[in-house]
């Protein structure tokens, strides 16, 4: 009698020790839903048309829109912050302290943000329903490039000062509320299989292809800055409403909710405990290492150190040296590279023992002196050694393969190592680790391109 009672006691006991789980969620998924079949039936729907699939490529895609085209319309922010002087209104060119400064307080407005809000995802996102994170994040963001693109045919040559703070302002809002929109589009892809969540990561990717081949038509075109600033701006407006309008339609979805709600079998009775970073730091710290030697080596010599890379002397004088070299090796040669990894990562999903992926993301840094001996000017210290342009492009194809390759593995295989429940945490770290890799990465390049 005592052992039962001893046994009883202990039970009930760990049902007052246990959980208690907090379904507003998945009761308001299920309100949204165009049907409440999703929890009575124990059929997995399936996603028809690669509906859902093709709406994570979006996102993905989405996600780093305001970077991508902000910095790619480099032309217009030289002629919104060009001198206007009287006394320059000639044909003589010279740099102002706006055009000079600019790229690097681009990259200081995006950097910062990015980091701090992508590990306040991960420490405090679950705090706020995922749903409201990212149609909340998404408003955000949409209004501000609208913002963005009504300002780029007003006259603000008498008030540059004024536009530059408020440009600075917007960029950083913007990055804040991407970091929000990225840590969750990964945390929610990451509770599909494996292949929605490389959609997720080969779109980001894609992202930047299709503003560098928008930068090379607008140059093959002579469209002026404003015009093609205007262009670059639309398209990005068009798809973040786009995407806007297509995540509230996920929640009309069967397959979609089915997985949110249960996530394969037992996600509604798990998402809502309370994860430990810790124990889930455990399971995947050799990723996060991984994702942040990625990108710190990428950052550290890319685009600082590429962008100063010169065509061969040969092709002086020739529009491929003076208008197209820059811009379709160092923007749209890496972009496609490096989705062609993250494509070729998805499908062959190797190696999967993770010392071995930490091992390949520490091997990438050969590329960083191979890079830094390309033909990049001006330089005082190293020599010249892969001056033609044939080497410095293999080398950037290479190097960009591996970045988006490696990338895909470790987010894939993150994800994988953990309880469903932990997913969502596990993927918001390896995100925050990443943007700390680029802000890593970004302070080396400066040092880097002093010691050319």
């Amino acid at each position: 009698m005592d052992a039962a009672e001893s046994i009883i006691n202990d039970y009930i006991e760990t049902l007052e020790n246990e959980e208690v789980i907090d379904d507003s969620e998945e009761r308001e998924l299920v309100t949204d839903s165009c049907s409440t079949k999703v929890l009575n039936n124990d059929d997995q729907p399936t996603d028809r048309y690669r509906f859902v699939y093709i709406l994570f490529y979006l996102f993905g895609v989405t996600s780093l829109v305001p970077w991508n085209f902000l910095i790619t319309a480099n032309d217009y922010w030289m002629y919104k912050f060009r001198d206007i002087t009287p006394n320059n209104m000639t044909m003589v060119v010279r740099k102002t302290q706006f055009q000079a400064e600019f790229t690097s307080y681009l990259n200081v407005a995006t950097a910062i943000p990015n980091l701090i809000f992508l590990v306040l995802n991960s420490l405090y996102g679950h705090l706020m329903p995922l749903k409201s994170r990212l149609q909340g994040s998404l408003v955000v963001i949409t209004l501000l490039f609208l913002l963005t693109t009504s300002l780029v045919q007003v006259n603000s040559d008498d008030w540059q000062n004024t536009f530059f703070i408020i440009t600075m302002v917007s960029v950083v809002i913007m990055t804040a509320a991407t970091a929000v929109f990225s840590g969750g589009l990964v945390g929610i892809a990451s509770k599909f299989s494996k292949e929605y969540l490389a959609a997720v990561i080969a779109g980001q990717s894609l992202g930047g292809i299709i503003a560098a081949v928008a930068q090379v038509i607008s140059l093959a075109f002579k469209v002026s800055p404003l015009h093609s600033a205007l262009i670059y701006f639309v398209i990005a407006d068009i798809m973040l409403i786009t995407s806007f309008i297509s995540y509230a339609l996920l929640y009309k979805i069967d397959f979609f909710t089915h997985h949110v709600l249960r996530g394969a079998g037992g996600m509604a009775t798990n998402r809502h405990r309370d994860v430990s970073m810790l124990l889930v730091l455990r399971k995947i710290w050799v990723y996060a290492f991984s994702i942040f030697a990625v990108f710190a080596i990428t950052m550290a010599v890319y685009p600082a150190v590429t962008v100063l890379v010169e065509s061969h002397p040969v092709t002086k004088g020739t529009d491929w040296n003076n208008i197209f070299f820059v811009p379709v090796v160092n923007y749209l040669i890496f972009n496609c590279g490096d989705y062609s990894g993250r494509l070729a990562a998805g499908f062959l999903l190797k190696p999967l023992n993770q010392w071995l992926i930490a091992g390949a993301s520490i091997l990438r840094i050969i590329g960083v002196p191979m890079l830094m001996l390309c033909n990049a000017q001006p330089r005082k210290h190293l020599p010249v050694v892969f001056l033609w342009d044939y080497e410095y492009i293999i080398i950037m194809i290479i190097f960009a393969f591996t970045n988006g390759y490696l990338t895909n593995i470790v987010m894939i295989n993150a994800t994988r190592v953990v309880d469903l429940h932990e997913r969502e945490k596990a993927s918001s770290v390896i995100i925050a680790m990443l943007s700390v890799g680029l802000t890593v990465g970004a302070a080396i390049g400066m040092i880097l391109v002093r010691l050319l």
